[in-house]
C-alpha cells in the first residue's frame, strides 16, 4: 500500500508540532478545537491504513471546515480561509476546481443541526454526537471523497467537472426525476410487502453480525445458513423492485454502507468495543425511513465480508454490490 504508507509518513513528521504549525499559518477564525479534531483524525491514519483499503488516506484530500461565514481549507499543514463552496449543515465530498474535497460544519453547527432535526441521515435519534463522532465523520465523507476520485461506482465514473455540471445544472429547476431518498420512501417504505420483507432481511443480517462477533467457532455453519436464507430473501425481494430502484439501493450500500463501516471502526479506535457496540451494531436491525437503512445493511455486509475474507477490501473496486462479493466468497466456501 505505498500510497497509504506516504500519507503515514507524512503524518509522522508533522506530528505532535502539527497543531501549533496551523495556529501560525493563518488559522484565526477557526476554533482551536476544530483544529484538533482535525489532528486527530489524521494522527489516526495509521490505525485505518490497517482496515486495508488500498490508498485510502485522509491527509490526501482538502478537508474545509465550514463555520456558517468562511470555510478553512485544512491540507498539507496549512489552514487557508476562502468563502464558502456550499454552505451546508452536513458533511459531504463536493467537487471542487479538479478535485474532490471534504467539506463539513464546525462541530458547533453540526450540533445545532442535531438539537433541530433531532438526528441525521444513518444516525439514530438520542445517540449523541461530539468530537468523536465529527472525527468520524471526516472519515467518513473522505471515504466518499476517496471512492469518487479512485473508482468507478458500479461501472461509472465521475469526474469533478461532470459532477460540478451536473450540480449547476440542476440550479433553479424542478426536478424531471424523483430523488433517491423519494424513490425509497414511495417505493419501499410506503410499500408494506417490500418494507415488511426487508426489515426481515435486516434482523437476519442483524442476527448474523451478532454470531460473528461472539467468535464462536461451533457457529460457521450456522452463520453461512443464515446468510444463504438472506440472500434468498433478498432476491426474492428485489424481483419485485424496478431495475432503477435496485440499483438505487445497491449504489447506497455499495457507497454509504462502506464510508459507514470506516466511520464505524474508527469511532471504535477511539471509544473502545462497548461504546462502538452501543453506537453501531445494537441497532442493525432498526428499520429507518428513506437512505438511513441503508448505511446500516451495508455496514452489516462489511462486517461479514470481514468474516468470509478479512482480505476482501484490497481488491475492492466498488465495480460491484456488496452481495455479489458475498455470494461469490460463500460460493468459494461450499
Amino acid at each position: 500500500m505505498k500510497k497509504q504508507r506516504k500519507g503515514i509518513i507524512m503524518t509522522g513528521i508533522l506530528g505532535v508540532f502539527l497543531l501549533s504549525a496551523w495556529l501560525w499559518t493563518g488559522g484565526q477564525g477557526i476554533s482551536k478545537e476544530e483544529q484538533k479534531i482535525y489532528e486527530d483524525a489524521v494522527s489516526m491514519e495509521e490505525q485505518v491504513d490497517k482496515l486495508g483499503f488500498e490508498g485510502f488516506c485522509l491527509s490526501d484530500y482538502p478537508v474545509a471546515i465550514y463555520d456558517g461565514v468562511s470555510d478553512y481549507v485544512f491540507y498539507k499543514g496549512k489552514i487557508k480561509k476562502r468563502p464558502p463552496v456550499i454552505e451546508t449543515f452536513v458533511g459531504t465530498a463536493y467537487p471542487v476546481g479538479d478535485h474532490f474535497e471534504v467539506i463539513v460544519p464546525t462541530l458547533e453547527r453540526f450540533e445545532s443541526l442535531m438539537s433541530l432535526a433531532g438526528g441525521a441521515e444513518g444516525m439514530m435519534t438520542g445517540s449523541g454526537y461530539g468530537a468523536e463522532e465529527h472525527k468520524g465523520m471526516l472519515w467518513h465523507e473522505a471515504f466518499h471523497a476517496y471512492q469518487l476520485t479512485n473508482f468507478a461506482i458500479l461501472g461509472e465514473k465521475v469526474t469533478p467537472k461532470e459532477m460540478q455540471e451536473e450540480l449547476e445544472g440542476a440550479e433553479g429547476k424542478e426536478e424531471s426525476e424523483i430523488s433517491q431518498e423519494e424513490q425509497f420512501v414511495t417505493w419501499v417504505d410506503q410499500a408494506p410487502d417490500i418494507r415488511s420483507k426487508l426489515k426481515q432481511e435486516m434482523e437476519l443480517l442483524k442476527k448474523t453480525v451478532e454470531l460473528i462477533q461472539n467468535q464462536d467457532i461451533s457457529a460457521i455453519d450456522e452463520v453461512h445458513r443464515i446468510i444463504l436464507e438472506y440472500s434468498e430473501r433478498r432476491r426474492q425481494r428485489m424481483s419485485e423492485m424496478s431495475e432503477a430502484l435496485r440499483d438505487a439501493e445497491i449504489r447506497c450500500e455499495v457507497t454509504e454502507g462502506t464510508a459507514y463501516y470506516v466511520e464505524a471502526k474508527v469511532y471504535g479506535m477511539m471509544t473502545g468495543q462497548e461504546e462502538y457496540k452501543e453506537r453501531y451494531l445494537y441497532n442493525l436491525g432498526t428499520y429507518e425511513g428513506g437512505r438511513g437503512k441503508y448505511y446500516r445493511t451495508g455496514f452489516a455486509k462489511c462486517l461479514i465480508l470481514d468474516f468470509l475474507c478479512p482480505d476482501w477490501k484490497e481488491t475492492f473496486d466498488f465495480s460491484t454490490g456488496l452481495d455479489e462479493v458475498i455470494e461469490k466468497y460463500i460460493e468459494g466456501e461450499s
